[in-house]
């Protein structure tokens, strides 16, 4: 390789690296104006929290696949991060619409959970008042080959019940 060209390259080189970096830079701002921390973000994403850390870094590498779920939990319309590294703004999208009340309740749990719902037979739920103004409702499932007869129903039974009493704390 000439001279030339090893300098072209790592002009290149130099330039995608500043792009990534003002990817990241605006991916940062942009979780933090919607309040959220890179764990917060990962999480809406269905990413890791390396993965985050990574492009807010600059270090986008090549998992453009992960993009567009990224873009999504930071309410941007999709080929927002190639906007960004072509030095355009990315869009915004319009706050998702609150479910109207009179919405089946089914129709209002998120994806995942209708999904396991579908899936695996409800064993058991509980709501567990954490104070005043919030609960969590817990749903277990029975996922995968059940353990045939008695001992194994215990099994889950006390499994669960052991879940509860974590859940619940030391006050119940």
């Amino acid at each position: 390789m000439d001279r030339c060209t090893d300098v072209r390259l790592r002009q290149n080189e130099a330039m995608l690296m500043q792009r990534h970096a003002t990817v990241g830079e605006s991916v940062a701002t942009r979780r933090v104006h919607l309040g959220m921390r890179q764990r917060d973000l990962a999480t809406a994403a269905g990413v890791s929290e390396t993965t985050i850390r990574n492009i807010e870094a600059g270090r986008m590498g090549g998992r453009p696949t992960k993009w567009p779920l990224v873009e999504l939990a930071l309410r941007w319309a999709p080929g927002s991060f190639e906007a960004l590294l072509a030095g355009e703004q990315p869009r915004e999208l319009p706050p998702p619409a609150a479910p109207p009340s009179d919405t089946p309740w089914a129709d209002r749990l998120p994806t995942r959970i209708r999904d396991e719902l579908t899936e695996h037979a409800l064993f058991d739920s509980a709501v567990i008042d954490l104070d005043d103004d919030l609960r969590v409702i817990v749903l277990a499932v029975e996922a995968g080959d059940r353990p045939g007869g008695r001992s194994g129903r215990r099994r889950r039974v006390e499994r669960w019940e052991r879940v509860l009493r974590r859940l619940r704390g030391p006050d119940d």
